[in-house]
């Protein structure tokens, strides 16, 4: 069995070494021009020319190709690469996200995304001061910092009522607002950018917000969120919607041909998030050798980890809790008709093992107490 993997994430590397070590003959196609690295390091090496390279892997496994994927014929099943064309037996698509952007910067000298190696090197190339960052989502608070902590000027803009609007509540939010206002970042909430500002060279110089205030600015980071990267998918014919749409064992509506990591969408969620890749390429791969196993969401865990506070949410963080704030500790358990959906724990991680234990299991109003006696 020749299996063919389009995409060299997380999610793309991890299926293929898996395979790989089974004995399947196995070809890994990547579009960027390096190796593997970790994408939610990019921000952390940001303006670090040695740091970024430390990322990328030292060596390639035999059966990666540097080279983009241009088509899929799935009735010949080959995949293309410009004039060239490769069998498969099997093909897994694992093309991940894309940024988004909007469109009133998609040409502005000066606004970037930081999605890909190539992106991060643009930004240490072209960085300059002052920096706003829009968007306080987690990979845009992660950026803001350590552009930050290079010494740079940021603000962030978030146009939601608080940061990190998808992991934590009011509560939460303001607590870890405040520990990053301590570390010099300056964060702007409830705020829309209506328009920019160009200095007479078309180098950006300003952003309008909220109306006409003009909020200073020579490089915008756009961190607004992912959309799954289904062009190849879609040009095939495949089922798509939000993402790649798959079953139950991660097939796509071709059933030679799965789909796993930011690109697919199982049961109508595309999550985007390390654990779901992992889970899925793991699942994929025992799929392909082994017996038939269906897939099993994994606890959906995100961490923030700003010095000296640490930050996670777990599941779902919407509706009434049971929490408790003290100091610079909050903890609050979201609970569904008697079932644990959710929790955001900030300022420690000593209950992190319960609730991992009890995530989506029946709990009851005595099980909370004593966690929250602190």
């Amino acid at each position: 069995m020749k299996v063919i993997i389009i995409g060299n994430g997380v999610a793309g590397a991890t299926v293929a070494s898996r395979l790989s070590g089974k004995g399947v003959e196995v070809q890994l196609f990547s579009e960027e021009p390096v190796g593997f690295y970790s994408r939610i390091m990019l921000p952390q090496a940001l303006c670090d020319k040695e740091a970024l390279a430390e990322l990328v892997a030292k060596s390639d496994p035999p059966y990666l190709m540097k080279r983009p994927v241009t088509g899929i014929d799935r009735e010949r099943k080959l995949v293309f690469s410009g004039s060239a064309s490769y069998p498969y037996d099997k093909l897994i698509i694992a093309t991940g996200s894309r940024s988004r952007m909007l469109d009133i910067f998609s040409v502005t000298d000066g606004a970037c995304t930081l999605r890909t190696f190539v992106d991060a090197q643009k930004i240490g190339e072209t960085i300059e001061d002052p920096v706003v960052v829009l968007g306080g989502g987690l990979l845009g608070l992660e950026t803001a910092l350590w552009v930050r902590r290079k010494g740079y000027h940021v603000t962030v803009v978030e146009v939601s009522d608080h940061i990190l609007a998808r992991q934590l509540d009011h509560e939460g939010a303001s607590i870890l607002k405040e520990h990053l206002e301590a570390q010099g970042l300056i964060i702007r909430e409830g705020l829309k950018v209506e328009a920019q500002k160009l200095d007479l060279r078309g180098h950006l110089r300003a952003l309008v917000v909220g109306g006409d205030e003009e909020l200073a600015c020579r490089t915008l980071l756009l961190s607004l969120g992912v959309l799954s990267e289904i062009s190849l998918a879609k040009a095939a014919g495949l089922a798509v919607d939000r993402g790649i749409i798959v079953d139950d064992y991660l097939a796509t509506s071709d059933p030679d041909i799965l789909a796993i990591g930011d690109c697919a969408q199982w049961h109508g969620k595309v999550p985007g998030i390390v654990p779901v890749a992992l889970s899925m390429a793991e699942c994929a791969a025992q799929n392909l050798t082994g017996s038939a196993q269906a897939y099993e969401e994994p606890v959906l865990f995100t961490r923030f980890k700003g010095d000296g506070l640490d930050v996670v949410s777990v599941g779902s963080v919407q509706g009434p809790a049971v929490y408790k704030r003290r100091g610079t500790r909050y903890e609050a358990y979201f609970i569904e008709d008697s079932i644990l959906v959710g929790s955001i724990l900030i300022g420690s991680t000593e209950h992190l093992g319960f609730v991992r234990s009890h995530y989506r299991k029946p709990i009851a109003d005595g099980d909370l107490a004593p966690l929250l006696a602190f």
